[in-house]
């Protein structure tokens, strides 16, 4: 208004009076500008505003009342911001610290399942080994009852079976009973001593007084390893064991490790034995059968069938040397006892153990073989001498 004055004054009335001149409006891009720097100003007021309020939280009340009262500034918005991204910081370091605190925990109970699932594996482990020793047990108790029951069994038939008179004893041949048999007991000895040995026995009670230094030991020992070294190649051969028998000195045993071995140590050493040394025959071992058919060991005559130590050890699967009737001979009873003669501790044993005896398809019951030695008898008067 003031130039539209001066304009019309200085032209005089000759110009035209100069239109006045309307104020203009802002653009549109103006105001959005405005807009925004207000909406800034207010999101950084707001922003204050807030992180002032959470600052308060943490003890800072004083520093926050006296924020409010100065003018907010863009100094003040940035110390606002740091202050929050610290808070930031700090919240992240904690939920590090936590998620690392719960890691281990995970750690920890998973070991702890490990070991728990470990201890319940040996809990398990240790409950089959006490079903496993309970069912051993209830095993082990059974073999002794049948054992108990055997023997009681064997000492009923031994108490009802009548003594044999001295006439009973003379019948008896005197081949019946050998010299080289080992009598087995079941009453102080256990089945686990009844193991195969295979041992080559010499006898040097003939041998002349000049020759004793051949027959010792140490000498037999020598002059066998020395023979079989020879004659098998083997330099490193040695004997098992030479054992001196100490109730009777005159015989020698060779241990051997099988029966191969027990039968060429034996073909070996009994081709160089000094003279008047022998060879004795392998141990047996007897086993009394009672209630056995007589006409399968006996033939009409009353002598032992030719084959029937062959045909009892087919059909009891055991290696029989003899077989011997102890029943007399005279009486035509059906059925007898018999004494048979084995070469194997095991069959002996197997035998005692099953309490039968296959004899021409039938079964006889097996016992222990007692030797009863024949009475003194005197030869004026023939009476029995004590």
């Amino acid at each position: 208004m003031v130039d539209a004055d001066v304009d019309a004054s200085v032209g005089g009335d000759s110009y035209p009076a100069t239109p006045k001149r309307r104020v203009g409006r802002p653009t549109i891009h103006a105001r959005d500008a405005a807009r925004h720097c207000e909406e800034k100003e207010l999101a950084v007021k707001r922003m204050t505003r807030q992180t002032t309020r959470a600052a308060s939280n943490d003890n800072e009340i004083g520093q926050a009342t006296v924020a409010r009262k100065v003018p907010s500034s863009g100094s003040d918005g940035k110390a606002m911001l740091q202050r929050v991204l610290e808070l930031l910081d700090a919240s992240r370091t904690e939920m590090e610290d936590m998620r690392q605190i719960i890691t281990e925990q995970f750690e920890t109970i998973k070991k702890q399942q490990n070991l728990i699932e470990e201890l319940q594996k040996q809990g398990e482990d240790t409950k089959r080994e006490v079903l496993d020793a309970r069912e051993e047990l209830r095993e082990a108790k059974e073999q002794l009852k049948q054992a108990v029951e055997q023997l009681e069994a064997i000492t009923t038939r031994v108490a009802e079976s009548p003594q044999p008179s001295y006439a009973d004893v003379a019948r008896s041949p005197p081949s019946s009973q050998p010299s080289n048999i080992r009598t087995l007991s079941t009453s102080n000895t256990s089945p686990s001593n009844f193991t195969d040995r295979f041992y080559c026995t010499i006898d040097t009670s003939r041998v002349g007084d000049g020759e004793n230094d051949q027959v010792t030991a140490g000498a037999i020992r020598n002059m066998a390893e020395e023979e079989i070294r020879a004659e098998q190649g083997q330099s490193n051969w040695r004997c098992r064991a030479v054992i001196k028998d100490s109730k009777k000195p005159n015989r020698v045993k060779i241990a051997c490790r099988d029966e191969a071995e027990q039968n060429m140590v034996k073909r070996i050493v009994e081709a160089k034995l000094p003279r008047g040394a022998r060879m004795l025959r392998d141990e047996l071992y007897p086993v009394k059968v009672d209630h056995v058919n007589r006409t399968a060991v006996l033939d009409d005559s009353g002598d032992t069938r030719p084959g029937a130590a062959e045909a009892f050890g087919k059909e009891n699967d055991a290696q029989i040397a003899k077989i011997a009737w102890l029943s007399k001979r005279d009486v035509p009873k059906a059925y007898g006892s018999m004494v048979v003669y084995l070469s194997k501790g095991s069959d002996a044993q197997r035998l005692l153990s099953d309490g039968f005896f296959y004899a021409g398809g039938e079964s006889g019951y097996t016992g222990v073989f007692e030797r009863r030695p024949r009475p003194d008898q005197c030869y004026n008067c023939q009476q029995a001498c004590n």
